[in-house]
């Protein structure tokens, strides 16, 4: 998988090299060029950016930093892009290749920005990896950690910094404040940094032959654990044998592509996992299924929320796509663009949206989501009391400068189910949800007469 992402990558890079190396051609060519008006030329505006450059250096009132200069004006340019198209200076860029990797130093909490009733800052920690430095201090799901060795989670400028403060050699020592909002006890903790290596996988049994497999996100091997989860799932199901899982894909940000694909070949026997398209629509790619080793009739529900995004709604889709799964909870968030990584020179990197993900029946993920066959959750019309899942997190579509599906020739589809039998059951909750279950299980029949 991690091939394919490469192939990603070094297709746009032949791309960018041909439009640079432009002007090295025959000498009528060149002639050609010199012909073109000047502002066909990018060495025009190269040249334009060179002497602003240099006007400010040796000009502005304060002395400057040349470099961070070019980084903010690098910044600015995929700023006029959507919003996953971005750059990452050196530090930044090593995070994103840790948590690829899925091995780095820090203590062992995942976060998310909240925000008191004061309007001040906080890290909420939505979870914790067990046997880390963080679970040995205590730290739960549902604390807030309002400091970083002294300095206010203000004082960082977006989640990113913060994370990157966390983070460190192994070895080295962090001080955080935390707070228990439920008993109202605050503490200063520190804690000493090491290589968190989470299992992507976490499974247990459920009783009655039933299981959960919980997938954090999707690292290198991840195709793997999930095998081997299963694996070990039927040896403690014993006799009984495993009569059914339920895959939990909820707050699962995504990860590798290729894993992805392999998730969901595992329960996939044949036929198309997804899709990409580049621009107007052209196929790039397109991941199948294979028959060896799937899991084809073991009975299988999917849990997503809206923080379920990218390789999850592309696993989400395509069993939702093949009657292979049941898809419960709320619409997803809707991030189904490509980004290539083009690393620079000085270890930077420029993550550019290069493409868009279409699940097996071509519908487009891009702000669309994964609309679940049983909604349970927030953000139905007709306010079901269930509580948001994430309410801080605003969905794709409500990003400014985010592409938009009718760019692409595809309606966005409704936030809930609008079928008749839907409309038709009112505001009874029991009898919409008994009905959404008989449209998943009319859509599911097929699959269940083999």
């Amino acid at each position: 998988m991690r091939t394919r992402n490469v192939v990603l990558s070094c297709v746009a890079s032949l791309v960018l090299g041909t439009g640079i190396g432009a002007g090295l051609r025959p000498a009528v060519a060149a002639d050609a060029v010199q012909r073109a008006p000047a502002s066909h030329s990018r060495y025009q505006k190269l040249d334009m950016f060179a002497r602003a450059l240099a006007i400010v250096e040796q000009h502005y009132v304060r002395p400057v930093d040349g470099e961070q200069l070019v980084y903010a004006a690098i910044a600015g340019l995929v700023s006029q892009l959507d919003p996953h198209s971005t750059f990452l200076v050196p530090a930044e860029a090593r995070v994103l290749r840790e948590d690829i990797e899925g091995a780095f130093g820090g203590v062992g909490m995942v976060v998310v920005l909240g925000r008191k009733p004061d309007g001040s800052r906080f890290l909420d920690v939505r979870d914790v990896i067990p046997d880390s430095p963080a679970d040995d201090a205590d730290i739960a799901v549902g604390h807030q950690i309002t400091r970083i060795d002294g300095r206010s989670i203000a004082q960082f400028p977006d989640l990113q910094r913060a994370i990157s403060a966390v983070r460190g050699e192994p070895g080295t020592a962090i001080k955080v404040s935390v707070e228990d909002p439920v008993r109202g006890i605050a503490r200063s903790v520190t804690l000493t940094r090491e290589i968190i290596d989470p299992p992507a996988v976490e499974s247990r049994m459920l009783g009655e032959g039933l299981a959960i497999m919980r997938l954090r996100d999707f690292p290198e091997n991840a195709t793997r654990e999930i095998k081997g989860a299963l694996a070990e799932l039927r040896k403690h199901a014993g006799k009984q044998g495993l009569r059914g899982v339920v895959l939990d894909l909820r707050d699962n940000g995504g990860g590798l592509l290729d894993e992805a694909i392999g998730v969901a070949d595992v329960f996939v026997d044949e036929g198309i996992i997804v899709r990409t398209r580049g621009r107007r629509g052209t196929l790039i790619d397109e991941a199948r299924a294979y028959r060896p080793g799937t899991e084809s009739e073991l009975p299988l529900i999917v849990l997503v929320n809206k923080a379920s995004a990218s390789a999850s709604e592309i696993v989400a889709g395509a069993l939702q796509d093949h009657g292979r799964a049941l898809i419960i909870g709320e619409r997803t968030y809707g991030k189904g663009s490509v980004q290539a990584p083009f690393e620079l020179d000085d270890g930077s990197l420029l993550k550019l949206t290069t493409a868009l993900y279409y699940t097996p029946a071509d519908r487009l993920i891009q702000a669309s989501g994964i609309t679940p066959d049983v909604h349970v959750g927030a953000g139905d019309p007709r306010a079901l009391p269930i509580a948001d899942s994430r309410p801080e997190l605003a969905p794709e579509r409500d990003a400014p400068r985010h592409l938009v599906p009718s760019d692409f020739g595809r309606k966005m589809p409704p936030l809930v189910d609008e079928s008749p039998a839907v409309i038709a059951a009112g505001d009874d909750v029991q009898l919409r949800t008994a009905v959404q279950h008989l449209l998943a299980w009319d859509r599911l029949r097929p699959r269940l007469r083999r």
